[in-house]
C-alpha cells in the first residue's frame, strides 16, 4: 500500500463546496464509525494513527505546535510546563468532544495522539500523551498529560 504525505493530500480542488467539512460529519465517522468497526481498539488504533499525523505534521517550537494544533482546527491549545519532561496541554473547543453531552468517557484519543507526536518533534524525544479531562466528563476543555522520554 503507497504510503501518502501531508503534501500529497494538503491540495484541495472543491470551487464550490470549499475544503471545510460539517463537524457532525467528522464526528459520525470519527466516533460512531471508528468505534463500530475497530471496537475496544479503537482507543489505541486513534491514538497511534494521531501520533503518525502528528509527527508527520511536526512542529520545531512550541508556538508551532500552537499553531498547528488552530490551524488545522483541532481545538484551541493551552500548554503548561509542569517540570522538563512534563508536559499539559489544556484543548479548548476539542474536535471531537466539544459540546458533547455528559457521558463520563474520555474518548479523545486521536487528538491525545497528534499532540504526543508533534511534541515529540518539538523536543525530540519520544512522548506519551495521556487524556485526564473531556467536554464529556464535565469539564469545558479537554486536558492531556503528557510526558517526554
Amino acid at each position: 500500500m503507497k504510503e501518502y504525505t501531508f503534501d500529497d493530500i494538503k491540495t484541495i480542488v472543491r470551487p464550490r463546496l470549499g475544503e471545510e467539512v460539517p463537524l457532525t460529519l467528522f464526528r459520525i465517522l470519527r466516533i460512531i464509525g471508528m468505534r463500530s468497526l475497530l471496537g475496544e481498539s479503537s482507543g489505541q488504533t486513534l491514538y497511534m494513527m494521531g501520533k503518525s499525523v502528528g509527527t508527520m505534521i511536526g512542529a520545531a517550537t512550541v508556538e508551532e505546535f500552537r499553531e498547528k494544533i488552530i490551524e488545522l482546527k483541532i481545538g484551541i491549545p493551552e500548554v503548561e510546563f509542569i517540570e522538563e519532561d512534563h508536559v499539559i496541554v489544556k484543548l479548548y473547543e476539542c474536535i471531537t468532544c466539544a459540546g458533547f453531552v455528559y457521558t463520563g468517557e474520555l474518548f479523545c484519543d486521536m487528538e491525545s495522539g497528534i499532540i504526543a507526536g508533534l511534541l515529540e518533534k518539538v523536543y525530540g524525544k519520544k512522548a506519551k500523551s495521556t487524556q485526564t479531562k473531556s467536554w464529556s466528563a464535565g469539564y469545558n476543555y479537554c486536558e492531556f498529560d503528557i510526558f517526554l522520554y
